[in-house]
């Protein structure tokens, strides 16, 4: 990921000094960083400390995801994923993106990650939408597509276009 790649994560994650629950119950600290076990931040950190664990983390699980990528891709296009990964996981991007990746196929890729707009209540365990991922991954998604080849032809982004314009409206 470039340096921009890596700014866009921490405007997304924002800076928390202090260990959090990230809504999902993971104990959490800096821009995102998930509290491994044996770590503990009991007097927080700094904001220098949370831009080495992410690079960190960029390094230990974004990195061996892209590494799977066999299709050509431009920076845009690495740093929509990175951050992409970052979120959702490797797992989900490994099993929902990496195979319509690879075979080039970028508006299904484009509209499967826009589809990642929902989280778990903590108090109901029901799966809702949530305002921050739409805003996320519409982010993402203009990123991707911006770094597509000239071969993809704007007629072939409407879905995901669709796509995007309906979850910034949820009924």
């Amino acid at each position: 990921m470039s340096p921009d790649g890596l700014e866009h994560i921490r405007d997304d994650e924002g800076f928390f000094a202090r260990v959090y629950d990230d809504g999902v119950g993971n104990q959490t600290i800096g821009y995102g960083h998930m509290l491994q076990p044996g770590e503990s931040f009991a007097r927080g950190l700094t904001e220098l400390k949370a831009r080495d664990l992410l690079a960190q983390d960029v390094a230990r699980i974004v990195n061996p995801a892209l590494d799977r990528v066999t299709t050509p891709l431009t920076q845009n296009q690495v740093d929509a994923l990175g951050s992409f990964i970052y979120n959702v996981g490797p797992g989900n991007f490994k099993r929902f993106i990496l195979p319509a990746l690879n075979a080039r196929n970028f508006e299904y890729v484009s509209t499967r990650m826009a589809n990642f707009v929902r989280g778990a209540n903590q108090r109901t365990g029901e799966l809702v939408t949530l305002r921050g991922l739409i805003r996320r991954r519409h982010d993402e998604v203009a990123q991707f597509l911006s770094g597509a080849t000239t071969s993809f032809a704007p007629d072939e982004l409407r879905p995901a276009a669709r796509q995007l314009a309906s979850l910034d409206n949820p009924r």
